[in-house]
């Protein structure tokens, strides 16, 4: 009988795992601190730049543009990548602002309409995604951008609430996911918030 109880407890443990959704907190996780110091992360070809809270366990590689990052205290988390195919989309200026004229409005902007179709994604990614509200502007020093707050259901938990956001650089795109628990969100989104504000382009190593 203790055997089973053992068991149960341990089984318990491993599903988030094997589930795989983002973001599922695994047993014993608690509520994250609010960050209160930020360290500066650059891609390895210095496709893009940012910061992040300070002591998160912090990862990242790829080379070429194709360059990816992530930044974990669980069970939150701020991922990154990188990739041609949204500054294809935009056309031979990329994402640069100045190839976009200033009386088109924000809706008519590619970066506007590359992160529309990116929800697509996001709900095959997170269960029971939906986003809150309508495609929020937000200025970057990387070239244009778009975010979008959302929630979306985890196993365990109230669920999840985070950021979608797309950046467009001069040649390459930049796709962000910032997300933590229901319960963190108040505490994480003033961290989250930093991070994508502070994006822009790196150096190469």
């Amino acid at each position: 009988m203790i055997f089973a109880r053992v068991l149960l407890r341990r089984v318990s443990c491993i599903i988030p795992l094997v589930v795989g959704l983002p973001g599922v907190a695994g047993c014993g996780s608690g509520p994250v601190a609010a960050p209160t110091e930020f360290a500066e992360y650059n891609s390895p070809g210095g496709t893009f730049a940012c910061e992040y809270p300070k002591g998160w366990q912090a990862d990242g590689g790829g080379k070429r543009g194709l360059e990816w990052a992530k930044f974990k205290s669980a069970p939150a988390e701020i991922k990154l990548d990188a990739g041609v195919a949204g500054s294809l989309m935009a056309g031979p200026g990329g994402g640069s602002t100045g190839e976009i004229p200033q009386e088109v409005v924000p809706e008519l902007e590619p970066v506007h309409g590359i992160h529309a179709a990116g929800q697509r994604d996001a709900e095959q990614q997170f269960s029971g995604y939906k986003e809150v509200g309508e495609i929020e502007v937000i200025e970057v020093a990387l070239g244009p951008a778009r975010r979008s707050e959302f929630t979306a259901a985890s196993t365990f938990g109230s669920g999840l609430h985070g950021y979608r956001a797309t950046a467009l650089g001069k040649d390459k795109g930049v796709y962000v996911y910032c997300f933590c628990p229901e319960s963190d969100w108040k505490t994480l989104q003033p961290a989250f918030d930093k991070v994508l504000l502070s994006l822009r382009r790196g150096h190469s190593e």
